[in-house]
C-alpha cells in the first residue's frame, strides 16, 4: 500500500511539473519580448535559465516520446502496399492490419510470433476470399473459438446459410493461425427464412457447434415464433447430431397449447427429448390446468405426454430432469 501511495505521488508531480512546463516555457520566451520583464530576466541569468532549461527538457522528453508512440503505431498498424502471403493466408494489397507487436521475444525472452506474423486485425479494401468465404474483416485473438471474420454477403459457411453483415465465428489453434485451411467453424447467424432440420429461423437465429454437434437458436423471447412439429415456440434451440440430424429441441410455447386433458399457457416451458414426446415445466408464474379433473400442475414439477394422443406418460418432480426452477 505505502509503494502505491508513493507511486501515484510520483505520477503527480511528474504531471503537474509537465503541465508547467508546457505552460512555463511559452510564458518565459514570451517575457523576452517585454522590456522589462528581459530586464529582470538579465539580472538573473541563471536562475531563469535554469528555469528554461527544466521547461524545455520536459517539453522536448514529451514530444520526443509523442512521436515515438506514434512511430510505433503506425508500424504495428501498416496499410499493406502489395499482395503479402503469409504461409496459407493471403492478404491483398490496400489491407488496412493490427499487428500485436514488433518484438521477437516476450517477457521471459522466449521467441513470439512478430510482426506480420502477429496479426489480430485486417480489413480489406474489398470483400476478400478466405476458404471460399468472402469477407470484409477478419479478427484473430487467443486460441479457441473466439477469431471471427465478417461477412460481405449472404453466403454458405461450412454448409451453413450464414447472413451477410454479421460474423462467423472460428475456432483457430494457435498453430494454425496462418493456415485458414485448418480453421474450424464455430458459429454464425443465419440467413432469415432458412430452413433448417426442417424449420424456418427467422432472423438473428443462431447456429453453434460444439464438440463436432451443433445447436440452432433464435434469439429469445423477441423472436418471431418458430414452429416445430405442429408447435408454436419462442426462445427456441435445437440440438443436431455430427451429421445434422435433429435431436432434442426445447423452448417456450408462443402460444396457449391444450394437449389431451392439459392446459399449457403462453410462455410455458416445453422440451423433446425423445420423438413423439413433450415435456412441460411449469414456472413459478406460469402453471399447468387438468381440463378434466381441475389439477394445478405448478413449478418444481414437469409432465410428459405422448405429443399425438396428449396421454400422461409421468409426471415427476424437476430433480434429475435437468430443469431449473424459476
Amino acid at each position: 500500500m505505502p509503494a502505491l501511495i508513493f507511486g501515484a505521488m510520483m505520477y503527480g508531480t511528474l504531471l503537474n511539473l509537465l503541465m508547467l512546463s508546457f505552460i512555463g516555457l511559452p510564458l518565459l520566451l514570451l517575457a523576452l519580448l517585454i522590456p522589462a520583464s528581459r530586464r529582470r530576466m538579465r539580472r538573473q541569468p541563471l536562475r531563469f535559465g535554469a528555469l528554461a532549461a527544466v521547461c524545455a527538457l520536459f517539453v522536448a522528453c514529451t514530444l520526443w516520446k509523442i512521436h515515438r508512440d506514434d512511430q510505433r503505431n503506425q508500424a504495428l498498424h501498416p496499410r499493406l502496399e502489395q499482395d503479402v502471403q503469409l504461409d496459407g493466408l493471403q492478404l491483398p494489397a490496400g489491407t488496412q492490419l493490427s499487428l500485436d507487436t514488433l518484438e521477437p521475444l516476450d517477457a521471459q525472452g522466449r521467441p513470439q510470433p512478430h510482426g506480420l506474423r502477429s496479426l489480430v486485425f485486417a480489413e480489406f479494401a474489398a470483400p476478400h476470399a478466405i476458404n471460399g468465404v468472402e469477407v470484409t474483416q477478419l479478427r484473430m485473438y487467443g486460441g479457441g473459438p473466439f477469431s471471427k471474420m465478417l461477412l460481405s454477403r449472404d453466403q454458405e459457411v461450412m454448409g451453413w446459410p450464414c447472413a451477410g453483415g454479421t460474423w462467423v465465428t472460428l475456432d483457430i489453434a494457435d498453430e494454425d493461425r496462418l493456415q485458414p485451411s485448418r480453421w474450424r467453424f464455430s458459429s454464425c447467424t443465419l440467413v432469415a427464412g432458412s430452413d433448417v432440420a426442417g424449420v424456418k429461423w427467422p432472423a438473428s437465429s443462431e447456429v453453434s457447434r460444439y464438440d463436432g454437434s451443433f445447436s440452432v437458436s433464435t434469439l429469445g423471447l423477441a423472436s418471431p415464433p418458430v414452429v416445430i412439429q405442429g408447435v408454436a415456440l419462442s426462445d427456441l434451440t435445437l440440438k443436431l447430431d455430427e451429421q445434422r440430424r435433429p435431436g432434442r429441441w426445447s423452448g417456450q410455447l408462443a402460444q396457449d397449447l391444450t394437449l389431451g386433458d392439459w392446459h399449457y399457457p403462453r410462455r410455458m416451458r416445453v422440451r423433446q427429448d425423445t420423438p413423439g414426446t413433450l415435456m412441460f415445466s411449469p414456472s413459478r408464474s406460469d402453471s399447468a390446468h387438468n381440463l378434466r379433473t381441475g389439477e394445478t400442475l405448478d413449478a418444481g414439477r414437469s409432465i410428459q405426454q405422448r405429443s399425438d394422443s396428449g396421454a400422461v406418460l409421468w409426471i415427476k418432480p424437476n430433480t434429475g430432469l435437468g430443469v431449473l426452477d424459476w
